[in-house]
């Protein structure tokens, strides 16, 4: 499908939404605790994390970790949960500031058990080590240095928040989906600002784009994972992979928003009878 018509599908499912909740920023507190459930579980899962999405459920609920479950594992959750927390609270007023995803970082990885080495545990600062990955073909992808992240990131965090003074959803270039997946694709795959963490930061901050534009958090569930890493590299060799990747993710999670939200009309409606 061209990027044209899922934008179209994408406008479209917002303005059914928006009939049925009139008033965006106010969201239903019973969504957005299942939506927390969901983001952590998901994010976490792309990382690698073992635990399940009914264990998720559990840890939430009563703190209790599953048995034989790795403590890295279920820090990620708590402390993922955490954060989101943070976020959502004042989701409208939350900004996109040096500042904020240093403390929102600290937050997310304040527990030595969550790094994979001592040495690299410096929760809330840019890494001090150079940071690698290997992509599905084998080769060798670097981030930037760290002496060049703190520029890096400035540029990244003043061209975004410039984008979203003009944000327009009728402009494919100007939509937040757009600003929201450049900032994500910019912060993983160039910066990668810090020693562990980057994946679930980059996450939260691109969903929080769309929170504060009244859109629902994209969730990237491990079946789309090989579809998701692959989008790394194709966006370097064809710009708009990662977008159109990123706009199918939007638009299962609009029909799930407009299907949670008719059910409950559905409910309202019989209550009343």
């Amino acid at each position: 499908m061209a990027i044209e018509d899922q934008f179209k599908i994408i406008n479209k499912l917002h303005k059914q939404i928006l009939k049925l909740e009139p008033h965006p920023e106010l969201w239903d507190k019973e969504y957005l605790e299942k939506v927390k459930v969901d983001f952590t579980y998901a994010s976490n899962n792309l990382e690698g994390n073992k635990i399940s999405h009914g264990q998720t459920v559990q840890i939430l609920k009563d703190f209790v970790s599953p048995k034989d479950a790795a403590i890295s594992d279920y820090l990620d959750i708590l402390n993922h949960k955490k954060v989101l927390d943070i976020v959502f609270e004042n989701y409208t007023s939350e900004q996109i500031t040096e500042a904020n995803i240093k403390k929102l970082h600290k937050e997310l990885m304040k527990n030595p058990a969550q790094w994979g080495d001592d040495v690299y545990y410096d929760p809330g600062k840019y890494k001090i080590f150079e940071n690698r990955t290997y992509r599905s073909d084998g080769k060798e992808h670097m981030y930037l240095e760290p002496k060049e992240v703190a520029s890096g990131m400035a540029s990244l965090i003043k061209e975004t928040n410039e984008a979203l003074k003009n944000v327009n959803s009728k402009s494919i270039e100007s939509h937040p989906l757009t600003i929201a997946t450049r900032f994500h694709f910019v912060f993983l795959n160039s910066i990668h600002p810090f020693g562990d963490g980057n994946g679930r930061i980059a996450r939260i901050f691109m969903n929080l784009i769309l929170l504060q534009r009244g859109l629902p958090p994209i969730f990237i569930n491990q079946v789309d994972k090989k579809i998701y890493l692959d989008c790394f590299t194709q966006e370097e060799k064809k710009v708009g992979a990662m977008l159109e990747f990123m706009a199918i993710r939007l638009i299962e999670s609009l029909k799930a928003k407009r299907k949670y939200l008719l059910e409950k009309k559905n409910i309202n409606s019989a209550d009343r009878r």
